[in-house]
């Protein structure tokens, strides 16, 4: 584990953070001047709908922004340094979330001892992700907050579950779910899409409430009352900040009527087809568009560069790691029907992908209101997408040969990783 922190580390100083053109990551440039905001006037910024360019970002919650002020400062009054700056503190933010999925990785798959090591890594080296994690913005800290939940709640069910085994009328403690909602609060301030913690959170506390003789309702309720309590005891003023001054607890009417004005929408995408296809296959058309581009973009899609072009690795690349991705999910079905795994490991797999779900119809109903096919808005789920895919691409593996499979496609990534941006993206970037 300590290898892959450390070439990680190598990558995003020295490849990624300073090889990616300023501005040139995901919203780079509107996170940056919510910063500059804070900086220079002493409070948070208040989001215009009318005339959200280039501060569109101003509706998002402060605590990433907040944390960032200290580097920010320090970096003094060159933009450019303290573009870096952050940059540099994003991806030491990172390195939490590399270990949070080794942690989750040793707590699904104790008797298998390459899978958590092999589960960061993939966290820790997959391009898209490693450029997001050398940007700056508030993606990485959302996903340490999720990723924290649901380690949370997965240690939780196996206490259950051992506690069930023994027979025990004790009630469980009950620090892991108000830690759990203080993690989905600290997310609530970081990112609205935390809210869709709350469900998932919720039916760990359902599932860990289970007995042979029905459910613990006095468990349950206090389990459930921990959670939504803490969380918004911790998130509930910023909240209630948003409800007062745009009408909305998350802020998000107010952004996506700006957005509008910012993002290509399904018709305009579509629009570029006329003449090309029926009109009664448009809507088939730009379905699959978002699928192609939102695969693409789980390995790598760059930019936009100059004309608001963006930049793709050679056909063939996305071919080869989408069929070891497909590998790795088919088995992962096939790990879950033929292992024989302790009910709370199981239910442990329904609480990830419960919120795996809800994150992708957020994102498929997102994408139906404006073009935005970007793997990065699923990267939440990224921790447990991870342990998933290397317990799959193990058990497709011959026994002997399981664990070199994993370090196959560690060793792919990594190479992938380290090539890729120097190789294909910068020169482009710089007009070569």
């Amino acid at each position: 584990m300590r290898m892959v922190v450390v070439f990680y580390l190598f990558l995003a100083a020295f490849v990624y953070v300073p090889g990616i053109p300023l501005g040139k990551g995901p919203d780079e440039s509107a996170h940056v001047r919510y910063v500059e905001f804070l900086a220079e006037n002493h409070r948070l910024p208040v989001f215009d709908a009318a005339n959200p360019d280039p501060d569109y970002e101003f509706h998002q919650p402060p605590l990433y922004y907040v944390l960032c002020l200290p580097s920010y400062l320090l970096a003094g009054r060159s933009a450019e340094r303290a573009e870096q700056v952050l940059r540099f503190f994003t991806a030491l933010l990172s390195v939490a979330l590399l270990y949070l999925t080794f942690a989750l990785g040793r707590l699904l798959a104790p008797s298998k001892p390459w899978i958590a090591p092999a589960a960061a890594a993939v966290v820790a080296f997959l391009p898209m992700h490693l450029t997001v994690a050398s940007s700056a913005g508030n993606d990485a800290l959302a996903e340490i907050w999720c990723a924290t939940t649901l380690l949370l709640l997965v240690g939780y069910l196996q206490s259950a579950s051992a506690q069930r085994a023994a027979a025990s009328d004790q009630r469980l403690r009950a620090w892991p779910m108000a830690a759990a909602g203080l993690a989905i609060g600290l997310g609530l301030l970081t990112k609205s899409i935390a809210v869709l913690l709350f469900p998932a959170a919720w039916m760990g506390a359902v599932l860990a409430a289970r007995r042979p003789s029905g459910l613990d309702w006095r468990q349950l309720a206090r389990d459930v009352a921990l959670i939504t309590g803490v969380a918004l005891a911790v998130s509930g003023w910023w909240l209630v900040r948003n409800q007062l001054k745009y009408g909305d607890l998350l802020a998000q009417g107010a952004f996506l009527e700006a957005f509008s004005g910012l993002r290509p929408s399904p018709q305009s995408v579509m629009a570029e087809y006329e003449g090309h296809f029926p009109s009664g296959l448009h809507s088939l058309i730009y379905v699959q568009v978002v699928m192609v581009w939102t695969f693409a973009s789980v390995l790598g899609v760059f930019g936009p560069t100059h004309g608001n072009h963006f930049l793709f690795y050679p056909y063939w690349v996305y071919l080869v790691y989408g069929a070891i991705g497909a590998a790795g999910a088919v088995g992962f079905v096939r790990y879950l029907k033929r292992e024989s795994l302790p009910d709370w490991q199981g239910h442990a797999w329904w609480v990830c992908g419960l919120f795996g779900a809800l994150l992708l119809t957020s994102f498929v109903r997102f994408n139906f209101s404006f073009f935005q096919a970007q793997a990065r808005y699923l990267f939440p789920v990224l921790s447990p997408a991870a342990v998933a895919f290397c317990l799959g691409l193990r058990q497709l593996s011959h026994p002997r040969w399981g664990d070199k499979a994993l370090l196959a496609a560690v060793v792919a990534l990594v190479l992938l990783a380290l090539v890729g941006l120097p190789a294909w993206i910068v020169p482009q970037f710089m007009g070569a």
